[in-house]
């Protein structure tokens, strides 16, 4: 398993398979999502088809307003 880590603290996208990181794009098997959430937690979402699926998934994360108390 390899992943591929984007902006920095934006999350990784990667792969549980035997197949080598190069050959992702032809291998069969969803993409995964790591991220930590706003309070610190880590969170994995899986599920995804394609790389850019993943990388927006990603994105939409990041993006996404921070609600805070108060």
């Amino acid at each position: 398993m390899g992943s591929a880590v984007l902006v920095r603290g934006m999350g990784s996208f990667f792969k549980e398979c035997e197949h080598p990181r190069s050959r992702w794009s032809k291998c069969p098997h969803p993409y995964k999502v790591r991220y930590r959430s706003a309070a610190g937690r880590q969170l994995e979402e899986s599920g995804f088809a394609t790389q850019d699926a993943a990388i927006e998934r990603l994105t939409e994360i990041y993006k996404r307003p921070v609600r805070r108390r108060g």
